[in-house]
């Protein structure tokens, strides 16, 4: 009887130990996991933290690439109008030259149909020594006015050839800025292409997207003590009902309230409205009222920016612009243009993106007592 028990308490034992050691390779295991894990969530975090960083990198270089559009569409614009104030004033002076040409050349005739001799004998047919000087007086004027005219014409063929050197020089020029345009949009169409598949990379089955919006609610939030800053403490807002943003366009595609970010798929505030409609990109964005403009620039999320204070702690904001038409500390009327339509900073599509604020805190744009639809 003892040695049954003695041998069942050493299978106990056994049993105990090998349970202990196969419990302890599964806790083994599972803490392998669970740091395999955390490293593939922080391999995803830091390759969307690189995504987002790239599309705001590509965002800046697509601002900076239509601005060089524009400058040289307005350049081309610029040359193709002196190429045809040039050309008008060489018909214009080519049509004078003519005139003159055909006067001398028929003169030249003339002379040539007379002989030298019909000088003298105009001069020595004379009646008198005072019609003798008064026909040489005659003959001197009007050889005094070919010589002038010869010169006249000289001068004017030489005008002639360097205006349309002039001319040339210009249509050179101008085939080597639209060349130049025309690179320059390929690039543009290229890097919106590249900007599109950095923002298809971006899914919903990562945290880093919530953190990502959080990022931007602080930058917000960063906005709104810039804001606060900057605007008019001690006035009052006199500006009345503001007017529309975006003329032309009055779809809101995406209201003020919680919402499905549309890049970062994550349902988060709203902080303003966005105005969009077909053939909206490049259309001219206008100040909703009288003000100052206090942020004219580059915002993360928000891309090219302005913020105009309108007295009274009332600011407005308008986002991912194309272009600024206007600069931080410059007065604006109501209903100027002050930026176009884009989709930089965090957008899948050309629109406007507009806030109100009072005294920093967000509110409904529409509805209310500032902006009626």
């Amino acid at each position: 009887m003892k040695k049954f028990v003695a041998i069942f308490l050493v299978c106990i034992m056994l049993f105990t130990t090998v349970f202990a050691s196969s419990a302890q390779n599964e806790l083994d295991k599972t803490k392998k996991d669970i740091a395999e894990q955390k490293d593939k969530l922080d391999d995803i975090k830091q390759d969307k933290k690189d995504t987002l960083t790239e599309i705001d990198n590509i965002d800046r270089k697509i601002s900076s690439t239509e601005s060089t559009i524009s400058s040289l569409e307005d350049e081309i614009e610029d040359l193709e109008k002196n190429i045809s104030v040039t050309e008008d004033n060489i018909d214009y002076m080519q049509k004078q030259f003519d005139v003159k040409n055909e006067v001398y050349q028929k003169r030249t005739v003339s002379y040539y149909e007379t002989g030298t001799s019909s000088y003298w004998e105009i001069l020595f047919t004379s009646d008198s020594m005072a019609d003798f000087m008064h026909r040489k007086q005659l003959l001197d004027d009007a050889m005094e006015f070919d010589r002038n005219l010869l010169e006249e014409i000289k001068e004017e063929k030489s005008a002639i050839e360097s205006q349309k050197e002039a001319l040339e020089n210009d249509k050179v020029l101008c085939e080597n800025k639209k060349a130049e345009a025309e690179e320059k949009k390929q690039s543009l169409s290229d890097t919106k292409k590249v900007r599109t598949e950095y923002l298809a990379d971006l899914t919903t089955s990562e945290k880093t997207l919530s953190d990502s919006i959080d990022k931007l609610q602080k930058q917000a939030d960063a906005l709104v003590a810039q804001i606060n800053a900057a605007s008019s403490k001690g006035t009052q807002y006199t500006g009345g009902t503001m007017t529309w943003p975006l003329p032309g366009y009055y779809t809101i595609t995406s209201p003020f309230g919680n919402r499905l970010h549309p890049v970062l798929k994550v349902y988060k505030m709203h902080t303003g409205i966005d105005i969009a409609g077909s053939g909206c990109n490049g259309k001219t964005v206008v100040a909703a009222a009288d003000g100052t403009v206090i942020t004219a620039g580059w915002i993360s999320g928000y891309g090219n920016t302005v913020v105009i204070d309108h007295g009274g702690g009332v600011t407005t904001l308008y986002g991912h612009s194309q272009k600024l038409l206007v600069t931080k500390g410059q007065k604006v009327t109501k209903g100027q243009a002050i930026m176009l339509v884009g989709m930089t900073g965090y957008a899948t599509g050309p629109h406007l993106h507009f806030e109100i604020r009072e005294n920093g805190k967000y509110i409904n744009p529409v509805g209310g007592k500032y902006l009626k639809q």
